[in-house]
């Protein structure tokens, strides 16, 4: 056995013996910093990308997708319909003005209702009870459907057993009689958004029903018709 030589001497490798350094490692730094930066960027891209496509949907205020242009902007609803004048003459006696349930409005809808009637006079004076009651839809374009549109598809929901009446100036009319003696008929027509939907009632005996209401629709129809 050889021994260690003096300080600062090594001992001398056996003949044969071969000195293999190892390889230094390869530093993964810059790879990882790399990689975390590209997830960095998707993850902002993906969460910027659904934010702007949330805000976008949301947006109660973006321009409707369909076509608006022939929707009205405004139409007269409720008991602004018909002044008391108009309607007297189809009910007998004095009349009473009452408002129905009132004029509600939202984004996509105004409606409004009232009502003519003579419930509180016509025993006193001696005439048949009669009534005229008038509701009233202006349909507002969504981003899904026009106000024409909407209004079409109240028409067809509401009316099921109509059949076609003539009012002037309306895109489409349906009259409905109501009960079996005829004292009660009501009409719905529209002129594109606008609904207008009319109640008339008459016990009067003879009283000609089916005209009074669609002179009533007629009417209505006629003030916001544009003028060709």
């Amino acid at each position: 056995m050889s021994q260690p030589g003096p300080p600062g001497t090594y001992p001398v490798p056996r003949p044969g013996w071969q000195y293999h350094p190892q390889p230094p490692r390869k530093k993964k730094t810059g790879l990882l910093i790399v990689l975390l930066a590209l997830g960095t960027v998707m993850v902002l891209g993906l969460a910027f990308g659904g934010y702007w496509f949330f805000v976008r949907e949301d947006d109660s205020d973006a321009r409707p997708r369909v076509d608006a242009s022939q929707d009205l902007a405004k139409a007269p609803i409720g008991c602004a319909v018909f002044d008391k004048s108009e309607v007297a003459r189809y009910i007998p006696g004095r009349t009473d003005f009452k408002a129905g349930s009132g004029n509600t409005t939202s984004d996509s809808l105004e409606q409004g209702q009232c009502v003519w009637n003579n419930t509180d006079t016509f025993i006193k004076d001696k005439v048949r009870a009669a009534h005229v009651i008038v509701t009233s839809y202006v349909y507002r374009a969504t981003r899904t459907k026009s106000g024409v549109d909407a209004a079409t598809e109240h028409l067809k929901r509401r009316v099921r057993n109509g059949v076609a009446v003539n009012v002037t100036d309306a895109d489409e009319a349906l009259l409905v009689e109501q009960g079996k003696r005829g004292h009660s008929v009501a009409v719905t027509a529209r002129y594109r958004n606008v609904v207008y939907h009319v109640d008339y009632t008459n016990q009067t005996d003879g009283a000609p029903v089916k005209d009074g209401v669609t002179a009533l629709a007629t009417a209505a129809i006629g003030k916001v018709a544009l003028k060709r």
